[in-house]
Parts: structure tokens; C-alpha cells; sequence
């Protein structure tokens, strides 16, 4: 599949943003558009869990509860 490879800066635009980016030409033509990496109900929803008071976990946390369990 045929791919581009963004600078740095280009990925950080795409990896932060809130609504779908446009992609242009040199000339100001749109090429395509990228959808956003987070939806507002998303967005809402994590704004919802880190205001409520259920447990949280680090990533460290699962991976070991996960390698305790035993296969069945």
C-alpha cells in the first residue's frame, strides 16, 4: 500500500487533533481529508470516568493481573 511518512510536526498535528484535518497541495487543492483520532463522545466519556470515583489501573497493573490468570 502506498504510504507518506509526515515530519514530526505534521504527526503531532494528526495525532492532537479534534476534528478531521484536511490535506492539501501545494496549490491549495484537497487531496483528502483524516478523520480524527477522538470523537467528542470520546472526549466526553473519558472527561466522565476521570470524574467519577471507579478504581483506575496502570498499564503495568492489568499486564500482571493478565499474566496471573492461568490458561483454562
Amino acid at each position: 500500500m502506498p504510504h507518506i511518512v509526515l515530519s514530526e510536526e505534521q504527526a503531532k498535528v494528526v495525532a492532537s487533533a479534534l476534528q478531521p484535518i484536511q490535506v492539501r497541495d501545494a496549490k491549495g487543492t484537497v487531496l483528502g481529508v483524516i478523520p480524527s483520532i477522538w470523537t467528542e463522545e470520546d472526549i466526553a466519556e473519558a472527561k466522565r470516568r476521570l470524574a467519577s470515583n471507579e478504581p483506575r489501573f496502570t498499564t503495568a497493573q492489568v499486564l500482571e493481573y493478565l499474566r496471573s490468570l492461568k490458561p483454562e
